[in-house]
């Protein structure tokens, strides 16, 4: 390919010409503008000084062909542009990171205020998200939604839907038979949070917004929420490509569950819990409720039921204690009953574990009830299904004492010296964990 006039209006229109003709609004590597170096230089310099392009080094994000953040301030896009050096490689180190500082991870993009004058928002009037990536905004600036958008795909079997409420994605299934307008992805969303975390929302990054069919980005559209609203801060740093620190609660209340029974048999005893779960096997009402309704927080209560009370092993207590009771009937006669897993498991550990305060094993064994008798009571009347956002905060607390509670549990088995040798992972042992 023959290279563009070396003029101001030719690299100009280069950079700009590539920017939109390409399906990811990539940049333009600078070495690919001119065989003449300082020319180059001197062109971009203009350039820069005019706001009609921007300079991206590739030092604050590992790929410089996206223009993944806003552009830093002129002064210094021209402080890098001067001390650039085209050959051979120059590194700086940034933090943890050693970065190649040079021509080769050098692009060049036009910026919004030039776009403003070449784009034609009529030919993305079906696109909105797409339309903002082609007037030059970041593509990691992110849109926030009302959490009622996920409804659609978690409840359409067609779509796969996977979420450890801090970081998601949506696809299609195959051999689905779909419409082409409702055959979408979106690689990856998070979630998002008033200033006071008392709301919650999802969000995307503009860049896996674009990738959804027009149909779904008009959907998504709708229910865009504006105002001051806080990324989550795992995820905000998870897709900045750092490591995670933390993990959400629901994730950590599963890896309680197979810690402990790692522990049972440790030691040599049955499994306190008859089934542990991956965190790909997370049931899908366990987890942060996607809209404030009375049906939404019973379904997370038969989730948490089923994993915590419904999800004792009644074998674990064989030779521990008495698993039945005898109960006095009025005509003298003597009824021999089963006792339940909450029943067996009090008596249990308070036989077992010897406490100065036995607070917080009355807490647990409390907060365990309580979700036993959440779950028992819409299972014995219909209720209406009523829309209140006290909802949200039922949930983080009962989500909270519960998790507290398995907690304790691991705490008690770890006791054991047998016990010792189970590797606790440092982020549940330190509890580093999200609980919004």
């Amino acid at each position: 390919m023959a290279r563009a006039k070396t003029t101001a209006n030719g690299v100009l229109n280069r950079i700009t010409s590539s920017y939109l003709l390409g399906r990811e609004f990539n940049g333009t590597l600078i070495t690919n503008l001119s065989s003449d170096n300082e020319k180059t230089r001197s062109i971009l310099r203009n350039l820069i000084l005019d706001e009609k392009v921007v300079l991206n080094f590739g030092d604050r994000h590992p790929n410089p062909h996206i223009l993944a953040l806003e552009p830093e301030p002129r002064e210094q896009q021209l402080e890098k542009l001067d001390r650039l050096v085209f050959e051979p490689p120059q590194y700086e180190n940034y933090g943890p990171l050693r970065l190649q500082i040079n021509s080769i991870n050098c692009c060049a993009y036009p910026s919004t205020k030039h776009l403003q004058t070449v784009v034609d928002p009529a030919q993305y009037h079906d696109k909105p998200y797409t339309l903002l990536l082609a007037l030059g905004e970041p593509q990691l600036a992110f849109r926030s939604f009302n959490l009622r958008i996920l409804e659609f795909y978690r409840n359409e079997p067609r779509y796969s839907y996977e979420t450890d409420d801090i970081h998601g994605h949506i696809s299609t299934r195959g051999e689905n038979d779909l419409e082409p307008a409702d055959d979408t992805f979106l690689e990856t969303f998070g979630f998002a949070y008033s200033k006071d975390i008392k709301k919650r929302y999802v969000a995307v990054f503009l860049r896996y917004l674009s990738g959804l069919t027009p149909e779904h980005q008009q959907r998504w559209k709708l229910e865009q929420v504006n105002g001051e609203i806080l990324l989550h801060p795992e995820y905000s740093r998870t897709t900045a490509g750092h490591w995670p620190t933390r993990e959400s609660i629901f994730i950590a209340f599963l890896t309680e569950l197979s810690t402990i029974n790692q522990m049972c048999r440790a030691i040599g005893w049955q499994p306190l819990f008859r089934k542990e779960f991956q965190r790909h096997e997370k049931p899908r009402d366990f987890g942060f409720l996607i809209r404030p309704t009375a049906k939404e927080f019973n379904d997370f209560v038969l989730s948490l039921d089923k994993l915590l009370t419904e999800n004792i092993n009644k074998n674990f207590f064989e030779g521990k204690v008495p698993l039945t009771a005898e109960e006095n009937l009025a005509n003298g006669k003597v009824k021999v009953r089963d006792k339940g897993t909450i029943a067996l498991l009090e008596e249990w550990i308070k036989q077992s574990f010897r406490t100065s305060d036995p607070k917080p094993i009355d807490e647990a064994i409390a907060a365990i009830k309580e979700a036993r008798s959440l779950r028992q009571r819409p299972a014995h009347k219909l209720e209406d299904n009523s829309f209140d956002q006290k909802y949200f905060q039922r949930q983080r607390d009962l989500i909270m004492s519960t998790y507290a509670a398995v907690r304790l549990l691991r705490l008690v088995f770890e006791r054991h010296p047998n016990a010792s040798g189970v590797d606790v992972p440092k982020w549940l042992r330190e509890g580093e964990i999200w609980s919004y």
